[in-house]
């Protein structure tokens, strides 16, 4: 019988462990269908996450391609002495920028309340600040008040984009892991989609109504979101970092079914949290400052890297294409058109990398994303030297495609490698770094790019590809020695790597049982 370490642990055999140890290997073995099939009732409770994707995907739009809608211009915009409507680029700035950096500060601050209340908690309150956010920008008459609407929901996006992502972490299988992190990008791009179908419906009216009616709509998300969040089962894993045994496993049972070896599976996650924690307890209660020590360390810049991505391969420009293009000419409706087709590639392009990111490897998929981004940023650069009316549509596409394709490549696979990344004590405080550098990045590019391409500031126009080609040659050769492609290894196999201080380049090369053995006699170890 294995020692209890307190008077309040469940009992476990040797057996039930040996059990889950056999369930682990059969289910990483299996293909994405059967595992999938497997796990039912684990992918019927992601939806939850899934709708968290929606609350971060429509407002990330509507921050974007509302000002692009001639009703919010003759409200909250100015005019050129050829009477051309314009946002003035310091308010085209703080909007969208603000509202990331708050993101940024949500994602840090939600880990210390997550670790407290939980994450099913964590998720439902975040949605009630979203709520009033929404509110505000809503009843906004001045750009001020607008922008404290945008500060505040994006502070809540932070808190419940971090938690959720998180969570869904924690209860998935290690072979649906990645899949599941990709399907809450998913449905961030689907809903980023309907947002920009939405503006698409009311462009053509001049009304107060038709923004303010964009605005509204988005209390959708985080009403449905919450109300998921609450009849959802708590992390397990969390459960077990606090003690509570008896409802870490009652967990358990809810998400694989009750007669399914729930005795070894529980055996096998109580036997991983205190391997971790054994480990780990020199070093206090998992704070945001282990993160930054020893093998910790590299995983921190790596996931800080994946993120600093949004902003070096131009995701921000691209954010705004629908504005941009109409500034340089195109008609709104087009512009609008297109990007809808563009979220429809993005879509078809997300559920196709479920079948081949496990074919290609996450980091080879990063490697080539970098690598075309390069191109088509050139390709985008060097038109804006042809006048021609074709040449603007052809700038029109190839931003369309690239968000796809970004979306595709990198910032889906960056949330997969995040989530694998982790340690179990440390993955809520992962995902907040994430979330907290992909806003904090947004948020400082998403600032200086309406400065380089604006008709009243650098007036760049579609010169500013060639800035963003440089700034994604700079990537591609950082992600070399940085971006790691950890399919197919369990959470300890992955601290196991980077303890051995083992080269990214290399890690798939120990997935021949190496790095499982190495974990093994890693946890023996931490035993004595």
């Amino acid at each position: 019988m294995l020692e209890d370490l307190s008077s309040s642990k469940l009992s476990i055999t040797d057996n039930d462990l040996a059990l889950g140890e056999q369930i682990l290997e059969k289910e990483r073995d299996q293909t994405l269908w059967q595992s999938a099939m497997s796990h039912k009732l684990i992918l019927a409770h992601s939806v939850a996450a899934f709708l968290a994707g929606g609350v971060f995907g429509y407002d990330s739009v509507i921050n974007g391609a509302s000002i692009s809608m001639p009703a919010f211009l003759l409200y909250f915009g100015a005019m050129t002495p050829a009477h051309q409507l314009y946002v003035p680029s310091i308010w085209a700035s703080l909007w969208t920028a603000m509202s990331y950096l708050l993101q940024a500060i949500g994602g840090f601050g939600v880990g210390f309340v997550s670790d407290r209340i939980g994450r099913k908690w964590s998720a439902v309150g975040s949605c009630f600040i979203s709520f009033a956010g929404v509110g505000i920008q809503f009843a906004a008459n001045s750009r001020g008040l607008l922008l404290a609407g945008k500060m505040v929901n994006g502070l809540a996006i932070g808190c419940v984009f971090a938690t959720a992502t998180s969570w869904a972490s924690e209860i998935s299988p290690v072979r649906l892991r990645g899949p599941i992190q990709s399907g809450i990008v998913l449905f961030m791009v689907l809903i980023q989609g309907v947002g920009l179908a939405v503006i698409r419906v009311y462009i053509s009216d001049i009304r107060e109504q038709a923004f303010r009616t964009v605005f509204a709509i988005q209390w959708v998300w985080p009403v449905v979101t919450a109300s998921a969040f609450a009849f959802m089962p708590e992390s397990p894993s969390w459960l077990l970092v606090k003690g509570k045994e008896a409802a870490a496993k009652k967990v358990l049972a809810r998400l694989h079914g009750k007669n399914n070896h729930i005795d070894a599976r529980f055996a096998l996650l109580r036997k991983q949290v205190e391997t971790e924690k054994a480990q780990s307890e020199k070093k206090g209660a998992g704070g945001y400052l282990e993160l930054f020590q020893g093998a910790n360390f590299k995983r921190t810049l790596t996931v800080f890297w994946l993120f600093l991505a949004a902003g070096l391969n131009g995701a921000s420009l691209l954010a705004q294409n629908v504005y941009f293009l109409i500034i340089a000419g195109l008609a709104p409706v087009h512009a609008f058109d297109i990007g809808i087709g563009g979220f429809g590639l993005a879509i078809i392009a997300i559920v196709a990398s479920w079948f081949y990111m496990e074919k290609f490897g996450r980091r080879s998929i990063w490697l080539v994303g970098c690598f075309v981004n390069i191109l088509i940023m050139a390709t985008i650069g060097g038109l804006y030297y042809s006048k021609s009316h074709s040449a603007l549509w052809a700038v029109a596409i190839l931003m369309n495609v690239l968000i796809a394709w970004q979306i595709l490549t990198m910032s889906n696979v960056g949330w997969v490698i995040t989530a694998e990344i982790s340690t179990y004590r440390l993955r809520l405080k992962t995902q907040a770094i994430g979330v907290m550098s992909n806003a904090g990045v947004t948020w400082l590019f998403t600032f200086i790019v309406p400065y380089m391409y604006n008709t009243d500031s650098g007036n760049l126009g579609a010169r500013t590809g060639f800035v963003f080609m440089a700034t994604s040659v700079v990537l591609f050769i950082g992600s070399y020695f940085w971006v790691p492609d950890l399919h197919g290894f369990t959470t300890d196999e992955v601290d196991w790597l980077y303890s051995q201080k083992i080269p990214v380049r290399s890690f798939q090369k120990y997935a021949d049982g190496r790095a499982k053995e190495g974990a093994a006699m890693r946890a023996e170890a931490a035993e004595h």
